[in-house]
């Protein structure tokens, strides 16, 4: 099935790279439903032992189903949800939901964004090894983003108001008060001088923390990171001595984060459409200042997960610069270019290789 899983990828990245073409428009959008269908149900049919949390998941909504004290403290949002989908349903259920209802709301972002070429979305979500990631790993966080996605569409980055109904992700998953944050402060700050300043003071911040340990300065914090507070446990969350990720995997994540935001730029320079395309200007602020806050803590063996954050984002905004900037072969070119690389890279690993996908 991970053949299968591939190669429908792979089909999907050829209609998605013509998919500008007229006789490939109408196929757009029941194929992106399609592929969406099929996906959902090789992943969220997975193997309780696939990926590293899938277990944990399942554990989690058994001990809920018995009534049992769950080893995993989650937010009241997921416990919530966990609790219906404990009244109405099983496990596999459960998981199927939680991984095909981020595609769904990734589709129904770029619908709401007025891309054309919807599936390219889905395609550049699951080239890479954050989106792939979000879908069987980190559920919770995953369900987050693309929820909010949809709100932040609607409300902050199509129409500059109600940016307060941003919070109520953080219900699903704690980390999106960042993006929730940040969305307050779009409609004073957003501009494209901004948004320059913020993209330049990021690669400041990886350029610096590649060249600079956090241990070199722990001794400041040694005292603080004891203390028995919210602080202190951020300090130790952050700072560890222990290598999460090797130097390869951590400049695999800040080389995409930097590509994907990057693009912007490019539309800026060679297309003076998109300089007065206020949506545009409002989704990247958004969008390069989560990006700031990994740059920030790139240092971190964590950073991965501020990385994450900002991946949904990024690559909504790729995607709908692409469709409303880019054109012909060059356009076709950078998906191809782009998603195959993606493939390769993620799906070539033997952490997917360990994958079962529909087992039923």
């Amino acid at each position: 099935m991970t053949l299968f899983y591939i190669l429908l990828l792979v089909l999907a990245l050829l209609i998605s790279g013509f998919g500008w073409s007229n006789k490939l428009k109408r196929l757009n959008a029941p194929f992106s439903w399609f592929f969406i269908y099929v996906t959902s149900i090789l992943i969220g049919f997975r193997s309780r032992y696939s990926g590293v949390d899938t277990t944990a998941y399942y554990e989690y909504f058994n001990n809920v189903y018995h009534r049992i004290e769950p080893k995993f403290t989650f937010e009241p949002g997921f416990t919530f949800l966990t609790n219906i989908f404990t009244e109405i349903s099983n496990v596999e259920i459960y998981i199927f939901f939680l991984s095909s209802s981020q595609l769904i709301f990734l589709y129904l972002s770029s619908k709401t964004l007025k891309i054309d070429n919807k599936l390219l979305s889905l395609v550049l979500f699951l080239s890479f090894v954050p989106g792939f990631d979000l879908i069987t790993n980190g559920l919770r966080g995953g369900v987050a983003l693309s929820l909010g996605l949809i709100l932040l569409v609607a409300t902050v980055i199509n129409h500059n108001r109600l940016a307060i109904l941003n919070f109520s992700p953080a219900l699903i998953h704690a980390s999106y008060m960042i993006i929730a944050f940040i969305s307050l402060f779009t409609k004073f700050f957003s501009s494209q001088k901004m948004n320059k300043f913020i993209f330049i003071c990021s690669l400041i911040f990886f350029a610096l923390w590649l060249v600079v340990s956090p241990l070199s300065f722990m001794g400041v914090f040694q005292g603080t990171s004891r203390e028995v507070n919210s602080v202190g446990r951020l300090i130790r969350y952050l700072i560890i001595e222990k290598e999460l990720m090797s130097l390869t995997v951590k400049l695999y994540f800040m080389l995409l984060s930097i590509f994907l935001s990057s693009i912007y730029f490019f539309a800026l320079k060679f297309n003076e459409k998109a300089k007065d395309d206020n949506i545009l200007t409002r989704m990247a602020f958004i969008t390069l200042s989560v990006q700031f806050v990994y740059a920030l803590f790139s240092f971190s063996e964590y950073s991965y997960r501020f990385m994450f954050l900002a991946f949904p984002l990024q690559v909504l905004m790729f995607s709908y610069i692409l469709d409303k900037y880019f054109s012909g072969t060059i356009r076709s070119l950078i998906v191809f270019s782009v998603c195959l690389l993606g493939i390769i890279s993620t799906y070539s690993t033997k952490t997917f290789s360990s994958f079962i996908l529909l087992d039923l």
